[in-house]
């Protein structure tokens, strides 16, 4: 998450070593040790607003934040958009009354761009949540193997805009400058500082690719959700396609999937550019995009018969079937993979549960006991070892992801959620099943 020199992204950063020193002393303490003390008188923080602005996806507003509680990591501040993507405006608050000022206060925007400047009116935020400092999740999880609650969760809030402006899909290079005013419940107006953004097509967002090979390709296509890049996509088809074993992987391919169909813009210039593109980026793009719904028939038209055959036959399995077969891990690696693409919750949400699985993993550690082997692989011998797998990976998650810490933060606090998988979540970081796969 790139927090640049902003004086509010300084302040998190303060503030996590600050969290990072108290996890420490803390965790070292018994809880009730911990109770005993007497917390020293809380001295009042003037609220104040952060003059620099914040450009947030729409995605996480309308879908990421939707999903999430209250208390978030920060999103990304976005330096580059690209055709057809959306953004909202962020502005961030600090001190005890943050939240009620940002709720009740009003954002408008003016957004200039390629000679023409559109105003959007003072309107209530479309959602304010506490912001956590950056480490904030490492220390509460911490904390909670000690036995005590994290007594700063929050430093800073933030407010995003309801209304979105959207990259123009025939938008050229340029750069566009926002400047946002805030009015508050009291009447006063707050201008901040004035913001740009590149705005970049996807002909000069891909001159310099983020990846070069495989290892990177991988690392990059982790971290899409935070700051998606649709112009990426077609150099990672590339890669994959120039790679025997990974253009098989059917999690690589449920990853284009679910991009391509986040990014019309990016589809449409992908269905215009694979033509003029080697056969192997062809053979291997063309049934991603028709999985993603989108029409291949004129690609398909310039195939031989055999590889339209063959094409045409390529249906992935769906990645929410938990039918418990040996087929099930590669499934999960899907819904990983789909997550990565979109940050929607939905997946993690399905790995969560096979966490309900526990009563599987305990007869299949009995019978190891015992000395015996599985013979066969039965659906409790699956589930079993399933249980480990998503207990391992959204422990993975839960350190090295922000957005998955975010979800399991809501799924354990979701009444749909079963109490059994709630409890799961809650010793992600302790249980001893969990610790390597």
């Amino acid at each position: 998450m790139q927090r640049g020199g902003t004086a509010i992204g300084r302040a998190l950063r303060r503030s996590a070593k600050i969290l990072v020193l108290l996890g420490t002393l803390c965790a070292a303490a018994t809880a009730g040790a911990a109770q005993d003390r007497a917390a020293p008188p809380k001295q009042p923080t003037p609220t104040q607003i952060s003059p620099d602005l914040y450009v947030i996806s729409d995605n996480v507003v309308e879908v990421q934040w939707k999903a999430s509680l209250g208390l978030v990591n920060g999103p990304s501040d976005l330096k580059q958009i690209e055709p057809g993507q959306c953004i909202d405006i962020g502005v961030f608050a600090t001190g005890d009354d943050r939240d009620q000022l940002l709720a009740s206060a009003k954002i408008g925007f003016e957004l200039s761009f390629a000679g023409h400047a559109q105003g959007f009116p003072a309107e209530p935020p479309a959602a304010v949540k506490q912001a956590k400092p950056e480490g904030g999740d490492f220390v509460t999880q911490v904390l909670g193997v000690a036995g005590v609650k994290n007594p700063m969760p929050s430093f800073a809030s933030i407010a995003a805009s309801q209304a979105k402006w959207c990259v123009p899909l025939d938008a050229q290079d340029g750069t566009a400058t926002i400047r946002a005013t805030m009015l508050t419940a009291d009447g006063k107006r707050f201008a901040a500082n004035p913001r740009s953004i590149d705005v970049k097509t996807f002909g000069t967002a891909r001159k310099n690719p983020p990846f070069k090979d495989m290892d990177t390709f991988s690392e990059w296509s982790k971290r899409y959700h935070a700051a998606p890049d649709p112009a990426e996509l077609l150099p990672g088809l590339r890669i994959v396609a120039s790679d025997e074993s990974a253009r098989s992987m059917l999690n690589i391919m449920e990853f284009f999937v679910q991009a391509l169909k986040a990014s019309p813009a990016a589809a449409d210039e992908l269905l215009l550019a694979l033509p003029n593109e080697d056969r192997a980026v062809q053979i291997y793009s063309i049934p991603l995009l028709s999985e993603a719904g989108y029409a291949t028939g004129a690609l398909l038209s310039k195939l031989t018969e055999q590889e339209r055959t063959i094409l045409e036959s390529v249906h992935l399995p769906d990645p929410y079937d938990m039918t418990p077969d040996r087929t099930l891990p590669n499934r999960m690696d899907m819904l990983w993979s789909a997550f990565c693409a979109t940050g929607r919750i939905e997946p993690v949400r399905a790995i969560a549960l096979m966490l309900s699985w526990r009563p599987d993993y305990d007869k299949l550690v009995e019978l190891q006991h015992s000395g015996q082997r599985p013979i066969e692989l039965t659906e409790s011998v699956m589930r079993g070892a399933c249980y480990t797998a998503a207990g391992w990976s959204l422990s993975s998650f839960l350190r090295e992801d922000s957005l998955a810490a975010d979800y399991i933060d809501a799924l354990r606090a979701s009444p749909d959620t079963p109490a059994a998988v709630k409890d799961e979540l809650a010793n992600l970081w302790s249980n001893p099943a969990f610790k390597g796969n």
